[in-house]
């Protein structure tokens, strides 16, 4: 598979290769942005402006999912319960972290 140095390319092939089940949506948005967006594909940027959207969303997805996993993380370290679980497995492979290690190895 060749490879382009251009990232608009590179996304616009693998959009192009892969099935997806598109829908079509209606979104308003501030002019300026929408603005914005037409300008970076002129430049070359994005290989389209529902491809800049898309990736725009599952950034932001991401981002969204990633703040709501931190934030069970610091509700689990205020829990007393999941602490002691949590330091009871510890202790559990506390004896097995050398295993397969030559005496020399540290």
């Amino acid at each position: 598979m060749e490879v382009s140095s251009n990232p608009a390319r590179i996304i616009a092939r693998r959009r192009r290769g892969a099935s997806h089940n598109l829908r079509k949506a209606t979104f308003q948005v501030d002019d300026s942005v929408l603005q914005a967006i037409r300008a970076l594909v002129e430049q070359g940027e994005a290989p389209s402006a529902n491809a800049f959207v898309e990736d725009a969303l599952r950034l932001k997805l991401r981002e969204v999912r990633r703040a709501r996993l931190y934030a069970a993380y610091e509700e689990a370290s205020h829990d007393p319960e999941f602490l002691a679980d949590m330091q009871a497995t510890t202790r559990d492979f506390e004896s097995t972290a050398g295993d397969g290690l030559a005496d020399d190895a540290e």
